[in-house]
């Protein structure tokens, strides 16, 4: 009987032990590896606001998905799915403790971090973005033949270009060799 007594609060400890180790694998922090630009909150105007977007993914091949984005106080909701109604992506990232949720067939934490980075890029205010970025690098916002260009630049050169037109929005990463056409489908 004494035995038993001893075996609980080892057992106890180790189950503990294990639950914190696995929540730490799923916390990921706010910034890509060796990436330039630090996630940050919800900006208010975003907060209790959906959207309905098609994605056309262009690098070495093309993906077509249709995603959701539920914005919330310091967290963001994604889901994706192909045009054929695959899951591809089910995610929750918190501000103040990463990316807490993923379930995805065929993508990793930090292509998701990816994903949401890209995401604060094209909707969160200039001055937000400005904040995350790291020393060295520039947000310029400016309009090309009426149509309005953010470029995010280290020592004038362009990294990435996000131009916003009527029908879609096209963010160009150059430094990471991939373009992506942004088409809402909702209101808001």
């Amino acid at each position: 009987m004494k035995l038993l007594f001893a075996i609980k609060p080892f057992a106890l400890s180790m189950f503990v032990f294990m639950l914190l180790n696995g929540c730490a694998n799923l916390v990921s922090n706010n910034q890509v590896n060796g990436d330039f630009y630090t996630l940050q909150t919800v900006p208010a105007h975003l907060v209790d606001t959906a959207v309905l977007e098609s994605l056309v993914f262009k690098n070495k091949q093309t993906q077509k998905l249709l995603t959701q984005i539920e914005f919330h106080e310091q967290r963001l909701n994604m889901v994706a799915m192909t045009y054929s109604g695959l899951p591809i992506i089910q995610a929750k990232w918190q501000y103040d403790s990463g990316l807490v949720e993923l379930v995805s067939t065929q993508f990793n934490d930090e292509v998701v971090l990816r994903i949401i980075r890209d995401i604060q890029w094209v909707k969160w205010p200039v001055d937000t973005i400005k904040q995350g970025l790291s020393k060295g690098y520039t947000l310029i916002e400016s309009t090309e033949n009426s149509e309005q260009v953010r470029e995010i630049k280290n020592q004038n050169k362009v990294l990435v270009k996000i131009t916003y037109t009527s029908k879609h929005i096209v963010l160009q990463n150059i430094a990471e060799q991939y373009e992506l056409v942004i088409e809402q489908l909702n209101d808001k």
